[in-house]
């Protein structure tokens, strides 16, 4: 196996050492997550960034889209909380980039087919993927590190892909959350 180099070991650490220290403070501090709830188009920013970079939110981002779209503007909702998640999901694809130099054999023919079908097709998967609420997000996002996928295109892709997910939950929270709360009575 090929050592990574000391830059992919540097990127590795720093996203690795973020990722910790944020799940460490998330679960420390998790009464705090319901106040930055509460701070609304910010709140959804700063906690969309800590669900996808971190395993210990997983669907919570899904929920407060929804749940905030009912309240605010679904639109800018929808569009911060995308950028939220693709800026978060950046830390978790230089994990990946870190670990890279763990592919021993970069010329073998299973390796330059497989690169060729991501470098042809990767960033309509990533886009497709990051518009799922999927598990399967994150160990992706860290493979596609691994076999060096343009980091640019990483990123616009899983903008892309994540604010048209959270454009849908923002826009059901508007629709639906307004209906319920109508049927309640609790017109806001």
């Amino acid at each position: 196996m090929k050592r990574p180099t000391k830059r992919e070991a540097l990127a590795a650490g720093i996203s690795l050492t973020v990722t910790v220290v944020v799940c460490v403070l998330i679960i420390v501090h998790r009464e705090y997550i319901d106040q930055v709830a509460r701070w609304g188009y910010v709140g959804a920013f700063l906690i969309n960034i800590a669900a996808a970079g971190t395993f210990v939110l997983p669907g919570f981002s899904a929920v407060l889209s929804f749940t905030l779209g009912g309240v605010l503007n679904p639109a800018i909702v929808g569009a911060v909380a995308g950028a939220g998640e693709a800026i978060g999901s950046t830390g978790v694809y230089f994990v990946g980039y870190g670990g890279g130099g763990l592919f021993g054999d970069r010329n073998s023919r299973i390796y330059l087919r497989f690169s060729n079908a991501v470098d042809r097709h990767g960033s309509k998967a990533v886009f497709v993927l990051a518009s799922l609420i999927t598990p399967f997000f994150y160990p992706f996002a860290i493979f596609m590190g691994m076999i060096r996928f343009g980091w640019v295109r990483f990123f616009l892709a899983t903008w892309a892909g994540r604010t048209v997910k959270n454009m849908i939950l923002a826009y059901l929270g508007y629709f639906g959350l307004a209906a319920i709360l109508q049927w309640l009575g609790l017109n806001i």
